[in-house]
């Protein structure tokens, strides 16, 4: 497909995006699945023009429910792969296995700062300080050391 596609596919699926968000994302969570969807959108050796609009769409918010804990029943945002899957009219090994592919091609890890929140983010990221101690960044946070 040509660029004209690929910005076609770009804004099909951020209104899929936008549709889901605003019944089930708060707006800082709706942020991080732009800003994945945007990243992706922008890489030049990954084609997001093949497939299903639906199946992106899911795939990024199935990255953003992984990378936040919305699976955690625990979690005030709470969501379920069946409520994705179903938003969308998807099905749940496709879009897993879609959202694997995606977090492999963005180089995503769990903590990624711009992808989840920052205090999830200081808690898979470490400082090491002067004495040769590694701590997480939330830990050095509250320590008072950062």
């Amino acid at each position: 497909m040509n660029e004209m596609d690929k910005t076609e596919r770009i804004e099909e699926v951020k209104v899929l995006l936008e549709g889901f968000c605003k019944r089930y994302l708060s707006s800082e969570l709706s942020e991080y699945a732009f800003k994945l969807w945007g990243q992706l959108g922008r890489k030049r050796t990954y084609s997001i023009t093949g497939g299903k609009k639906e199946i992106w769409a899911s795939a990024i918010i199935y990255v953003i429910a992984r990378l936040n804990f919305l699976f955690d029943r625990d979690n005030e945002h709470h969501i379920t792969p069946d409520i994705i899957c179903k938003f969308f009219e998807t099905n749940k090994s496709t879009v897993s296995s879609k959202a694997t592919e995606i977090e492999k091609a963005c180089k995503i890890r769990m903590g990624q700062e711009g992808l989840c929140s920052l205090d999830i983010s200081d808690s898979f990221s470490f400082v090491q300080l002067a004495n040769g101690i590694v701590l997480s960044k939330r830990q050095a946070k509250e320590m008072g050391l950062l």
